[in-house]
């Protein structure tokens, strides 16, 4: 079976290298302002250009990496999809070490990156005139798309680099642990995902991380598998043209070379519900949360488009739920999306999870009841939900939260970064430069009955999982 597979990949590889360059745009919507200009290059990176030259000289050139947490499918393997958001930029470039971070600080780059289950993303901020290089005093320095592609073609580092950038993941680990929602993130994606690799935080197991200076090659070969041209995004956001960007990267990415991206095994689901307790080594406030288990994310679907909305429904300051526990009973002083209003927004089913700050003295007092109480608090508003379409003016309410998300969304795009950032986050799902108009028109279409139908087939017990975390020296009463 072994040749079998290696034909495979080369007709893959073949296949990419002799397409033709594609080219389209997107034009200005009902929603997005902008047009949105994509050419495919022969080697299968997309390339992607929002023109905004309402901000002059500003240049936001992003590389998108189709290859996070979610990749490290390896046992003893995860957290090297973090440590390479790292890695990257100790680039060798021209095989001088530091030399990649010189220049971009040398061109006044504001250059970062961060890493999540789906993704890396890499966003450096410049000038346009930095583009193709320029002369700082008096000296000829490359430009952004030298060095980025530079460190995405052919990334220059050796075992000693390595070596010192797992020791600064290790440390970044143990900062992080000192807060005690990490335990709490590491029990909920456990035992929601037993068998795939969201089942592990971006940072990885503390025993991989323990032994990464010992990963130099499996590290290797999660670069060469991953960071390749097929399997990569190139946004570029600001007072550019798209002739002129496509004109110009094509010579520097062109002689990256593809290749067939490893599967992710599927995994077979769990069945809840489940409830685990975390006790705390230090004296702080009780915390819970309320986890379920939520569809994948696909740009036109109904589902969707709920989960779009659902942080306005469940944890705003005007959500029915968040009123009780933080107004009415006053037994929660905070309640959230553990991971934000998108985190949950996924290529495999995802956690949508309910992080919610409780009392020390509401704890001392009633012990686990406590917890008992504002679970169940929990479960009916999610009850309450499942009947949205017969509340008194449902309709008006549904229309005011999908006007609000709308104006929300656009008012995120203030700038060629964030327009940048939330284009890639969304394009990714199905590489069409159309998705935002899509997204936005699928909220749009949304009626009160799909809420129902929505909560009805996913805020159910064998979709749940429940964590609680107290400081194990309180007394609580049981």
């Amino acid at each position: 079976m072994k040749p079998i597979k290696k034909l495979v990949s080369g007709i893959f590889v073949l296949m990419l290298a002799a397409s033709t360059l594609a080219a389209q745009v997107a034009k200005p919507g009902k929603f997005f302002p902008y047009p949105i200009h994509k050419k495919t290059l022969a080697n299968g990176l997309d390339v992607i250009v929002i023109e905004t030259p309402e901000f002059k000289n500003v240049l936001s050139y992003n590389t998108l990496v189709l290859a996070g947490a979610r990749n490290e499918i390896e046992p003893g393997k995860t957290g090297l999809a973090h440590l390479f958001e790292h890695i990257l930029f100790r680039h060798a470039y021209k095989g001088v070490p530091g030399h990649y971070e010189e220049l971009m600080a040398r061109l006044g780059t504001h250059n970062n990156a961060w890493t999540w289950f789906d993704v890396t993303y890499y966003h450096p901020l410049t000038f346009t005139a930095n583009l193709a290089g320029r002369v700082v005093n008096g000296e000829q320095l490359p430009g952004l798309l030298e060095l980025e592609s530079s460190r995405f073609k052919e990334l220059a580092f050796d075992e000693n680099t390595f070596k010192t950038e797992t020791g600064t993941v290790l440390g970044e680990y143990r900062r992080i642990s000192t807060f005690p929602t990490l335990p709490m993130d590491e029990r909920v994606l456990a035992l929601m995902f037993p068998d795939h690799s969201y089942g592990h935080t971006t940072m990885g197991y503390y025993e991989d991380v323990l032994d990464m200076p010992n990963e130099y090659q499996a590290a290797r070969a999660f670069y060469a598998n991953y960071y390749r041209p097929n399997n990569c995004v190139l946004v570029v956001v600001g007072d550019v043209t798209a002739e002129e960007i496509f004109t110009q990267v094509e010579p520097y990415y062109r002689g990256w070379q593809p290749k067939e991206v490893p599967p992710i095994p599927a995994g077979t689901g769990f069945q809840g519900p489940k409830r685990e307790h975390v006790e705390w080594g230090a004296e702080v406030a009780p915390r819970l949360y309320v986890a379920y288990r939520l569809p994948a994310f696909k740009t036109t679907s109904v589902e969707t488009a709920v989960g779009q909305l659902l942080g306005e429904l469940l944890v705003s300051r005007s959500a029915p739920l968040y009123k009780k526990l933080r107004f009415e009973k006053q037994t929660a002083s905070g309640l959230e999306f553990s991971e934000g209003k998108d985190g949950f927004e996924s290529f495999d089913p995802r956690a949508l999870v309910f992080d919610v700050q409780l009392f020390k003295q509401l704890y001392q007092e009633k012990g686990t009841a406590y917890f008992d109480e504002v679970i169940r608090d929990i479960e009916q508003g999610l009850e309450e939900l499942k009947r949205f379409s017969r509340q008194k003016g449902a309709k008006l309410l549904l229309d005011t939260l999908k006007s609000k998300y709308r104006y929300d969304f656009l008012a995120g795009m203030s700038s060629p970064a964030a327009i940048g950032r939330n284009f890639a986050w969304y394009y990714r799902f199905e590489r069409d430069p159309e998705v935002l108009e899509k997204l936005l028109a699928a909220v749009e279409a949304l009626q009160p009955r799909d809420i129902d139908a929505f909560a009805q087939k996913y805020f159910v017990p064998q979709n749940q999982v429940v964590i609680t975390l107290a400081y194990k020296g309180a007394k609580a009463q049981n």
